[in-house]
């Protein structure tokens, strides 16, 4: 039984695969204090030499499987983290979605493939649905966590979407070595300062709107713990954020799910999906 959840609660979609194990671990390292919710979700009809449906030995048996996984999972955590597990039934990306709402999920840290790669939890396509869909802020795994990340990287546009991502990595990495990164596209003529800190911006002009990206991009970033540094770039908006956190070695991505005005600028939750889709890293997509 689920008990009543107090605090923050993070959710990890699990299958025992490679990729939802280093979800697992990425959660535990990084939310050692809250309570994390381990749920496996049983597909229909995953077996495809009965396409009519599961026998009644076939579903006991997949459920059992599931548990064992679960608490396998369970095991594989430090002594002392806060955890549960469930099992539902349906479409991956339904039931997670549908989960994060009944549960009163704060956040999601998932891998970026599941099982085997065609017939279990988090395809590649799940976790790209998932980030379009889910109400709150989706970290897609890439690889084995080792420590926090030292390089975080965080796409800035301008937009509230942004702003929030610069603000949650701010509070969520205020050790880590920050950057705010503007891809102008098409080109224009934005200056670049060397840091992102109270006092040490100067005001730069653009064509995006009334303020300026760089004078939001300050005020978001006053109440960080460390000096933001800003950088900008060139091109189509995925492909350069992309290319730029593998050419700088970033540990991280952290990114909004939508850009300015929904249409025209950075962040469209299309960019969104591919930067998942395609970094190296992990990235974590803020609502």
């Amino acid at each position: 039984m689920w008990g009543q959840q107090q605090g923050m609660t993070v959710l990890v979609p699990y299958d025992g695969s490679e990729q939802a194990q280093y979800a697992l671990a990425a959660a535990g390292e990084k939310f050692p204090d809250r309570t994390l919710l381990l749920l496996y979700v049983l597909e229909p009809y995953a077996n495809h030499t009965e396409a009519g449906g599961h026998s009644s030995a076939g579903t006991d048996e997949a459920q059992e499987r599931a548990e064992q996984l679960l608490a396998e999972g369970v095991d594989s955590l430090p002594d002392g983290v806060d955890v549960e597990t469930a099992t539902r039934y349906g479409r991956p990306v339904h039931e997670l979605v549908r989960f994060v709402e009944d549960k009163a999920v704060d956040q999601i840290v998932m891998g970026s493939h599941g099982r085997d790669g065609t017939e279990r939890l988090l395809l590649g396509s799940v976790a790209e649905t998932v980030v379009r869909r889910s109400s709150v802020p989706v970290t897609v795994v890439r690889r084995q966590p080792t420590s926090s990340p030292d390089r975080v990287l965080i796409p800035f546009d301008g937009s509230q979407e942004s702003r929030r991502a610069l603000s949650h990595a701010t509070d969520q990495y205020p050790g880590a070595e920050l950057t705010a990164l503007y891809v102008t596209y098409p080109a224009s003529n934005l200056a670049t300062p060397d840091k992102l800190s109270p006092g040490s911006v100067d005001t730069a002009e653009t064509a995006v709107g009334a303020e300026s990206i760089l004078d939001v991009a300050k005020q978001t970033a006053e109440t960080a713990t460390a000096p933001v540094t800003v950088e900008t770039t060139e091109g189509d908006p995925a492909r350069s954020i992309v290319s730029y956190s593998d050419a700088e070695r970033v540990d991280h991505i952290v990114m909004g799910s939508h850009g300015r005005d929904g249409l025209t600028r950075l962040l469209l939750g299309s960019v969104a999906e591919t930067v998942v889709r395609r970094a190296a890293t992990s990235v974590t997509v803020v609502r």
